[in-house]
């Protein structure tokens, strides 16, 4: 399967594109985001493991700032 990656605005909480955690706060309203790549199918488009985000240097810059933030 060959994939891609797509950047995503996600909850700074479970990194989920869709909600997947019914107690994250992201599913009761507005909350704090961080953009995230994620691997996506070239064939169907589908998220391949949401909540997930892939390993890549971007992400772990993104994780690094969030980290010095908190």
């Amino acid at each position: 399967m060959k994939t891609k990656l797509e950047k995503y605005n996600v909850c700074d909480q479970c990194f989920a594109v869709g909600i997947i955690n019914n107690d994250c706060m992201c599913s009761y309203g507005k909350y704090t985001t961080i953009e995230l790549e994620f691997e996506v199918c070239e064939c169907c488009g589908n998220l391949i493991d949401d909540g997930n985000p892939a390993d890549t240097e971007f992400n772990n810059k993104q994780f690094e700032k969030l980290n010095k933030i908190r």
